[in-house]
């Protein structure tokens, strides 16, 4: 429902097909018409062969990291089956690396996650709200057997979230629905959505009748006031002096992974003298609390400082210029109407040379000569939008 919601707000249909392509699973994205109670909606359904395969975290996460897909979503991706398997873990008393997905492993639920993710992408939706998520009751037949609804996976995940209990007799929130939503928002459910100019309105239709309330989900995309210029966001800090370089360079790739809009290393001198490192990390304030956590089990230290910082940012868009080998994005920076700088992205340009067998700068040369002699193609421009 929430692709299908994203799809009908106007993410295109072709391009999010296009980037699912690449994690090379075979699948079929079928959209139809729907009317919910007088509302005009869409519905999606995945078709594809396979049937009740079971994958891990890790199958799952090689899988979306190597596909190649926009940075962004293969974070939000990555993060949301990474809460599934932590809540899933605690469910089973495994620890997430060893959790095998059962429902969730199956193809057209790694789908509806990573094309969620990637229609964000196209839109060019920089956060996401959402309001507590309504709780069913009944029954649900899953792989162990019958479960209560709402499910122990779901209740796991939305621990510390708000949410709200419906005499509903349907499962209104599935594993991979809360691990997405709370994942995408950090967690936090609110009444109301932040001041905004919207822009468009899409409507994801559910096959199930409901009693007390039309079975769709609306996605509202617009432009959150404030979106650019400064924004008020957190600093975390741990000094490290008993971990190997593999393992702080694995806790920022988590951290990152996780939400952290950046992080690094920093050496420093300690006490007497001994050699450390400072792992740092640039979050949503939204989001400090958790990876907090995240960095002490990533490193193993006892506590993480926590600073309210500001941070000034620039308008910024995506183009995409075509090569005579392919295509690459350019992320556009602008300040007060005027453009003043243009950056190929990483990912596109190493895809690029891996294919071709080309430098890696001489792909960056091209890209920005194309994006200079202003060629670049109409539907891969698009503003960056919260």
């Amino acid at each position: 429902m929430t692709l299908a919601a994203l799809l009908h707000a106007g993410a295109p249909p072709e391009d999010v097909s296009r980037e699912l392509r690449k994690l090379g699973l075979p699948f079929e994205l079928r959209t139809q018409p729907a009317e919910i109670n007088g509302i005009s909606s869409l519905r999606l359904a995945v078709e594809h062969p396979e049937q009740h395969a079971h994958r891990t975290f890790g199958d799952i996460r090689a899988l979306i990291g190597g596909a190649g897909l926009p940075e962004r979503a293969t974070t939000r991706s990555i993060s949301a089956f990474r809460l599934l398997a932590e809540a899933e873990g605690k469910v089973h008393g495994l620890p997430p690396e060893r959790v095998t997905f059962h429902e969730v492993g199956a193809l057209d639920s790694i789908l509806d996650i990573v094309g969620s993710c990637v229609a964000l992408e196209t839109l060019g939706v920089e956060t996401v709200s959402c309001g507590p998520l309504p709780m069913g009751t009944g029954t649900v037949r899953a792989a162990h057997g019958p479960l209560p609804v709402p499910g122990p996976a779901t209740l796991e995940l939305l621990k510390g979230s708000r949410v709200r209990f419906t005499e509903e007799e349907k499962e209104t929130t599935t594993p991979t629905g809360a691990a997405l939503m709370a994942s995408l928002t950090g967690g936090r459910f609110t009444d109301a959505a932040p001041p905004m100019t919207p822009r468009a309105v899409g409507y994801g239709a559910g096959n199930a009748v409901l009693r007390g309330a039309p079975n769709v989900l609306r996605v509202v995309v617009g432009e959150v006031e404030g979106a650019s210029g400064a924004e008020d966001l957190a600093l975390l800090e741990a000094n490290v002096d008993d971990a190997s370089g593999e393992l702080l360079g694995a806790a920022t790739g988590a951290l990152i992974e996780a939400g952290a809009l950046d992080a690094w290393l920093e050496p420093i001198f300690m006490k007497k003298g001994r050699g450390a490192y400072k792992v740092c990390a640039l979050a949503r304030s939204a989001d400090r609390e958790g990876l907090a956590r995240l960095l002490m089990r990533e490193t193993g230290t006892l506590g993480v400082r926590q600073f309210s910082v500001g941070r000034t940012t620039a308008d910024r868009r995506i183009v995409e210029v075509e090569l005579p080998y392919g295509r690459c994005r350019i992320k556009v920076g602008s300040l007060d109407g005027e453009d003043f700088v243009a950056a190929p992205e990483y990912g596109d340009a190493s895809r690029l040379a891996r294919e071709t067998g080309l430098p890696l700068p001489r792909i960056y040369s091209d890209a920005r000569t194309a994006y200079e002699n202003g060629r670049p193609t109409a539907p891969g421009d698009r503003r960056e939008r919260g």
